[in-house]
């Protein structure tokens, strides 16, 4: 029964020799992988993702259990067995504060040490089994980095197979950011074309340089120029070029842009010479060009040039299946980047699926990496995320929750008070900065609720 454990692999650090050759010859004799130490630092290097399991005793020569403790779960996320003499229980539950799975006490007892590993490596079974399937349906809804379970992003996933490589302009529209740029390199990489992914934001470069950005110039075409300079139109020549924010382009360009899109043609500032470039052009937009055509600020013909497909990504609110997905990818770079394996609590999930994320896509990741900045173990929590969220929540629950008025409003306050002492790091005067308010206020807001700092 015992023996279903198997391939396991398990690192032994002990320095009492004959409890060390004890242990080895017994889990060796249960079909797991063994490799026993002395030492935490001779231990160091074999212990990594592929570990099961650690048992290790609580004294150690140089670094103790305790410490050594410590070290290994910052690394790895792996169980950790306890060796303790009767004498140092206090020592073992110490070691279980600082992230060890268990412990037993000397001498040690085969039969309790198997029910032990049983349990615990069954544990970790389950839990990889778990992490498994998380990975399998994690990747079922990521297409080429691009996020997305809910129906509006499956449709959009289709549409972009279909259209990919047929040489059509392409208009993709949606709120700032729902990912209009991670949909047009989904495009692009289907496309299969072998040229760059060139994106040009067209609002954050003022008009006179985006010209000569976006077409290049000769030499001595203006003050500054002392070169020749390709523009972005040749440097994706054979691939796409991203106009980003295409709504904010001047009419001048607009014309100018016209041109390049009807006889994939540009030319330089400072020349009268025409190139020919093989471009996909792709153009994004928050605004609704339909109605900036109305009001004359945009090209109808220009328009109509750009959208010959028109690809629109709806808002995050409107698409909720969308948002755990989003949160577990973002866990998932967190992990890989740093190690660190990160789950979210029952009630911080329930105001992230709640929150109506004005900010799309854009905002729930960023939220979630301050987050996991802010969280001190693997676990994010309500407190950890930022106060708008939870005063939010807070306020959505209130009328039920209190029957006097000034009971939620000392509540709210509260909650406030705490978030910015620890956003302070405990010090009353800088929190009492971030709230607006004055020493002395905070230091009778903080004996009135009675806050630890």
């Amino acid at each position: 029964m015992f023996k279903e454990s198997m391939n396991e692999r398990i690192v032994i650090i002990e320095d009492d020799a004959g409890v060390r050759f004890f242990l080895e010859e017994a889990l060796k004799g249960e079909g797991y992988g063994i490799k026993a130490f002395e030492s935490y630092e001779d231990a160091y290097r074999s212990i990594g993702n592929n570990t099961d399991l650690v048992i290790m005793d609580i004294s150690l020569p140089g670094l103790d259990g305790l410490s050594a403790t410590s070290a290994i779960k910052a690394r790895h996320d792996v169980p950790i067995l306890i060796i303790t003499a009767y004498g140092t229980k206090k020592n073992a539950l110490e070691a279980i504060k600082r992230g060890a799975t268990d412990f037993f006490v000397k001498p040690i007892l085969l039969e309790e040490l198997k029910v032990i590993l049983k349990r615990v490596l069954g544990t970790r079974r389950l839990k990889k089994e778990v992490e498994l399937l998380r990975e399998k349906e994690l990747e079922n809804h990521v297409f080429h980095g691009v996020v997305g379970k809910s129906p509006q992003m499956k449709d959009i996933f289709k549409e972009a197979q279909k259209i990919a490589g047929k040489g059509l302009n392409v208009l993709i529209t949606g709120e700032t950011g729902v990912g209009k740029e991670e949909v047009a390199k989904l495009i692009h990489v289907l496309s299969k074309r072998t040229g760059e992914f060139v994106v040009v934001n067209c609002a954050s470069i003022p008009d006179n340089l985006l010209e000569s950005e976006l077409f290049g110039y000769e030499k001595g075409a203006f003050t500054g120029a002392t070169q020749q300079k390709a523009g972005k139109f040749e440097v994706a020549h054979g691939g796409s070029i991203v106009l980003d924010e295409i709504g904010e382009m001047s009419p001048y360009l607009q014309a100018k842009l016209l041109r390049v899109v009807e006889k994939q043609e540009i030319e330089h500032l400072g020349s009268t010479k025409t190139a020919r470039v093989d471009i996909h052009v792709i153009s994004t937009t928050n605004r609704v060009l339909e109605q900036e055509i109305q009001e004359g600020k945009f090209r109808e013909d220009l328009f109509f040039r750009l959208s010959q497909i028109h690809i629109h990504i709806p808002p995050l609110r409107d698409r909720s299946d969308d948002v755990p997905v989003l949160i577990d990818y973002v866990l998932r770079d967190i992990e890989n980047g740093t190690g660190r394996v990160m789950t979210v609590s029952e009630d911080a999930a329930k105001v992230l699926l709640d929150y109506a994320w004005p900010g799309n896509a854009r905002e729930l990741i960023g939220t979630i990496k301050r987050a996991s900045v802010m969280c001190d173990g693997d676990v994010i929590g309500l407190d950890d995320l930022p106060l708008h969220l939870r005063t939010k929540q807070f306020l959505s629950g209130s009328v039920n929750s209190y029957t006097l008025l000034d009971d939620a409003i000392s509540a709210l306050e509260k909650t406030m008070i705490i978030d910015a002492l620890k956003r302070s790091n405990g010090s009353r005067t800088k929190a009492a900065q971030l709230l607006g308010i004055s020493d002395r206020s905070m230091w009778y807001r903080v004996k009135k609720y009675e806050i630890g700092t």
